[in-house]
């Protein structure tokens, strides 16, 4: 089930190129490595690399209206932290990406968030839906210093309180995450512990995957139960 998948620790992770929980320890994925064992690194060839999906890249508009160059992939890391942490059936974290580049740039709007599995990296179920704002508050350019970064509310609800007919659980490998504006994806590795119920590959009634817009710094909240 979900909590047991994301009490395990996150291993090496990876950029992708092509279509691409919870503690309140950060979890992070560094671009340019493969996904392999925890505390080694592997070629990109073992990550899931080179995979189709159905799951959009942000919008990425804004950023560059700012005057400082739009984040790419490769100047980001990805991690999961800060938010509520694990709840009955669900686990609101934050997704995560900082700034591992040599000078500022900017990021504006939703990331695009999927499950992928299997070596080829494919996308299961539907890629994350967006969450509407409830703060009155509305999308920001954000502006990353080398070091600083940005995070979007991210809940991932427990594939076990879906019907197993209609979810079509299958174990998965983790996430891919498009920066907003970016086809080239990140790979954050957080794969379904041996044994474990896996993600839903067929349609359910609710989202198993919402993300909001990015905004700076963690989100809030101490990452334990709620």
């Amino acid at each position: 089930m979900k909590n047991a998948l994301l009490a395990i620790p996150l291993l090496a992770t990876g950029v992708l190129i092509a279509g691409c929980a919870a503690s309140s320890t950060s979890t992070t994925a560094t671009a340019g490595t493969g996904a392999g064992t925890s505390g080694a690194s592997t070629s990109a060839t073992s990550g899931v690399s080179a995979a189709t999906t159905t799951a959009s890249p942000g919008t990425g508009t804004s950023a560059a209206a700012s005057g400082t160059p739009a984040c790419t992939s490769a100047d980001l890391q990805v991690s999961l932290g800060g938010g509520d942490g694990a709840g009955m059936s669900q686990n609101h974290t934050g997704l995560q990406l900082k700034n591992i580049g040599s000078s500022a740039c900017a990021l504006y709007g939703y990331p695009g968030v999927s499950w992928v599995a299997g070596a080829d990296g494919h996308q299961v179920g539907p890629a994350a839906v967006r969450q509407p704002d409830s703060t009155g508050s509305a999308e920001k350019t954000v502006i990353l210093a080398p070091g600083a970064l940005a995070s979007a509310p991210l809940d991932i609800v427990d594939a076990a309180v879906f019907s197993p007919s209609a979810c079509k659980p299958v174990p998965v490998r983790g996430l891919r995450v498009y920066p907003p504006g970016e086809k080239a994806a990140l790979f954050l590795s957080l794969p379904t512990q041996a044994g474990g119920y896996g993600e839903c590959s067929g349609a359910t009634p609710d989202a198993e995957l919402s993300i909001g817009y990015l905004q700076a710094g963690v989100q809030p909240g101490g990452g334990g139960a709620g």
